[in-house]
């Protein structure tokens, strides 16, 4: 138990200190197809969206419904935003579950109302859910505002990557996020 806290805490950590990296690096890669390498593992029932709020709508019920009965094997389903501050309203590219506040004394204010409903719809279906421990909730944020983004087709990074992609401001009380919600 106390090694698999480890791992995900470092896990965590390295998320968190690359999550505010803007620059895009340059990588190239070579694949020499004639060479084998192994088993090729199945990945059609992995799924993943950015808009984690349309998993308990009419329209996102229907889909995974759909998704869920593709593969006689468990389908899995990764979403973003389970971390990001706001109302649970969905939008395109951006969702919100408001799992971290803080109260007027800079406590924290845990709410774990949305995500579990997400989950619920997932596990409901027999999909095996996926949590994606990133996106900063704003009152950790080292750049809180601005912080939600309208995305758009080829609008620029700056005005996409807000207070969300920021590392936290207080990494104490990040790693308590992260333990309250994975215990």
């Amino acid at each position: 138990m106390m090694t698999s806290l480890k791992k995900l805490f470092c896990t965590v950590f390295l998320l968190a200190f690359f999550i505010g990296i803007k620059a895009q690096n340059t990588v190239s890669l070579q694949v020499d197809f004639g060479k084998e390498v192994g088993a090729m593992k199945p990945i059609w029932s992995w799924f993943g969206a950015d808009e984690p709020n349309y998993a308990y709508m009419k329209d996102g019920q229907k889909l995974l419904t759909e998704l869920s009965q593709l593969s006689k094997n468990p389908v899995y389903f990764r979403t973003h935003n389970l971390m990001t501050s706001g109302d649970g309203t969905a939008a395109l590219k951006w969702g919100s579950t408001n799992i971290y506040t803080e109260d007027k004394n800079g406590n924290p204010v845990y709410n774990f109302t949305i995500v579990d409903r997400i989950f619920d719809s997932y596990i409901k279906r027999g999909m095996k859910p996926l949590a994606q421990i990133g996106f900063m909730p704003e009152a950790l944020s080292t750049h809180p505002q601005p912080y939600r983004h309208y995305w758009q087709p080829g609008h620029p990074y700056n005005e996409i990557l807000t207070g969300w992609a920021y590392p936290p401001k207080d990494y104490q009380k990040w790693g308590n996020l992260v333990y309250e919600w994975v215990k």
